[in-house]
């Protein structure tokens, strides 16, 4: 799932940054250690700080989007 959403982001020249959270729980691994067959990727815009008072910006949001969008629309797989 993170190599096609990289494929996506790469065609589309949408940009973007990998980052990895050894620490970090999401649902998606959750999911995957109920049992899940599913694949399972995070996406989202930095941020700086989290849980108090978290900031981005607008470049970073408009990038999700299209990320998101491409994703739904793109049938080349």
């Amino acid at each position: 799932m993170s190599n096609r959403l990289r494929n996506l982001a790469d065609r589309y020249e949408i940009p973007y940054m990998v980052d990895i959270y050894p620490h970090y729980s999401s649902d998606g691994s959750a999911l995957m250690k109920a049992g899940a067959d599913l694949p399972v990727a995070l996406i989202g815009p930095g941020v700086d700080a989290s849980h108090n008072y978290e900031r981005t910006h607008l470049d970073a949001l408009a990038a999700t989007t299209r990320w998101v969008l491409a994703y739904l629309l793109d049938n080349s797989d």
